[in-house]
């Protein structure tokens, strides 16, 4: 019978901040867990406010925290049309490489957005291939990336 190895989430992410040679300090673990744990995009202010439900964390810790993610390939941040805050979104990692998973290494930013409470959720998904051949035949364009946002209403709004 084969031991099954429980693989720990925050393995590959220790990983790239090691290689990277960026300190692993406690407000780090904390945004990593909080951003594991919850799977969705956070702004600075939503973080805080989530974060300091449990413990007191100072907001421009938060924000260097935010940052030093980003910059070792972490964390993505991205703004929404029509929106001045900045979001940031955990990059999935591969576990066994910290390398990201194949599903987000176009680093496409997809959305659905609820239009009551304005939670936001990240898609893992992208628009066919073909459908981008025909936007840069019809356009004349090269595309070098692409947004994609749908709206509607979360389950708690409906």
């Amino acid at each position: 019978m084969k031991h099954l190895e429980m693989v720990d989430p925050l393995k590959p992410y220790l990983e790239r901040l090691r290689t990277g040679q960026v300190k692993i300090t406690d407000n780090r673990l904390k945004v990593l867990r909080h951003f594991l744990k919850t799977e969705m995009p956070w702004t600075l202010r939503s973080l805080h406010l989530s974060l300091n439900e449990h413990a007191s964390v100072n907001l421009s810790s938060i924000y260097r925290t935010l940052e030093a993610l980003h910059s070792a390939g972490i964390l993505e941040e991205f703004r929404l049309p029509g929106n001045r805050q900045t979001f940031y979104s955990l990059i999935k990692l591969n576990a066994a490489h910290g390398t990201r998973n194949t599903a987000r290494a176009d680093h496409h930013h997809h959305h659905i957005v609820c239009q009551d409470c304005g939670q936001v959720s990240h898609l893992d998904l992208c628009v066919p291939v073909g459908w981008m051949g025909k936007v840069e035949n019809a356009s004349g364009f090269r595309i070098t990336e692409h947004h994609l946002e749908f709206k509607g209403l979360c389950s708690k709004c409906q």
